[in-house]
């Protein structure tokens, strides 16, 4: 099931692409990068991190999470850490949604406050991706195949991982709204 771990990887560089580009919106609000800010565009990527890794992208980690951590050897404190990381980044986009939210219906920019809030939001879902990527290496290493059914067979259970078509349309709204932005563009790492 290594390909779980391949589409895991394929969020991962997505939801990057998202960061880069709510980032450069930030930076756009503040004058550091030409152009103008597009409020909409920013909740747009709000929107798509508050559902597809909410919905599919956590949940599947947090199954195979919980499955390494019956493992021997483990740095489990590294595990739960990610683990509890997800609702709070779930908390954040969501603060951070209804704040931009308000600011687009007021008309108005955000304070200094917010900006360092939202910079804040952008490097820690971006920290956490890369603390997650060194626990996909330990699943590789000790991962079986009885591990790996075990995971299948949670998964299943979730209705959501059962050909819901919402999932492919986030993907594409993520793409849409990464096409024409070079910095987003290429393939991270």
């Amino acid at each position: 099931m290594q390909y779980l771990l391949e589409q895991l990887e394929q969020d991962h560089q997505r939801i990057l692409r998202m960061m880069y580009l709510l980032s450069k919106e930030i930076n756009q609000l503040t004058g550091l990068n030409k152009g103008t800010a597009n409020c909409d565009r920013i909740l747009d990527i709000l929107d798509y991190i508050q559902v597809y890794p909410e919905v599919w992208h956590h949940p599947t980690e947090d199954v195979l999470f919980q499955q390494l951590l019956t493992k021997d050897h483990i740095n489990s404190s590294a595990v739960q850490k990610l683990l509890n990381e997800h609702p709070r980044l779930e908390a954040l986009s969501t603060q951070l949604a209804l704040i931009y939210s308000e600011f687009r219906e007021a008309d108005i920019r955000p304070s200094l406050r917010v900006l360092q809030l939202s910079r804040h939001y952008c490097s820690k879902q971006i920290a956490h991706i890369h603390d997650e990527r060194n626990i996909f290496d330990a699943i590789s290493a000790r991962f079986n195949e009885q591990d790996w059914q075990i995971v299948n067979g949670i998964l299943r259970e979730n209705p959501v991982n059962q050909g819901d078509l919402k999932q492919i349309d986030y993907i594409c709204r993520s793409d849409q709204l990464n096409q024409n932005h070079i910095l987003t563009s290429r393939g991270l790492h």
